[in-house]
């Protein structure tokens, strides 16, 4: 038994150590959603290709937990929570893409990622620059499987998973989980047009 948690603590580190940096997961995307926000007008192809952009370096299962007061989410089944956690992924991506002119920038500076939890959380801060204005955007990542998924993004200061979880909380003092469901659907529906 111990060789076998010896062996599991040793490819649990080697995986660490191995995987890609929390920078370059978040820089990769950022460049070529920058090449396509340069282009005059986006194809659907396109605007299809920058809502994955936008959302393939996001956990939305772990996003949608924490958008929740903790007492919903526990006390949800595991359809439930897929299902919140889709629809979720679904108004976030869409509503998103439909504020392009927020991810164009001329500039960006990446800090080195302040690592936390034995290397497998950490903060990862940008600095963009669009038309001589700077934004700050702190991206708070965890280590999924080997590869690192932001959960939340801070943007001057103000937290996408606190903002959502004073929304849905507010929501869920007067409304049920399911009505709460339906009104992201909703929502998400309404961003797609």
């Amino acid at each position: 038994m111990k060789i076998q948690a010896l062996l599991t603590a040793l490819a649990l580190s080697f995986t660490v150590a191995f995987a890609a940096d929390p920078v370059q997961a978040i820089s990769k995307n950022d460049k070529e959603l920058q090449t396509l926000l340069k282009k005059k007008s986006l194809s659907k192809k396109d605007n299809e290709r920058v809502k994955g952009l936008l959302s393939d370096v996001f956990n939305f299962k772990l996003l949608a937990e924490k958008s929740l007061p903790k007492e919903t989410w526990s006390g949800l089944d595991e359809a439930s929570k897929t299902a919140f956690a889709t629809e979720f992924q679904r108004m976030v991506r869409n509503s998103s893409a439909k504020r392009l002119e927020m991810y164009r920038t001329d500039s960006t500076i990446y800090e080195a990622p302040k690592m936390k939890k034995n290397n497998t959380e950490a903060n990862v801060t940008a600095h963009l620059w669009y038309k001589g204005k700077e934004s700050v955007l702190v991206y708070k990542m965890s280590l999924v499987d080997g590869v690192w998924m932001a959960w939340d993004l801070v943007i001057d200061d103000l937290s996408t998973a606190r903002n959502y979880k004073e929304q849905f909380a507010t929501i869920l003092k007067t409304k049920t989980f399911a009505d709460l469901l339906e009104i992201v659907k909703k929502k998400a529906d309404e961003s797609e047009e």
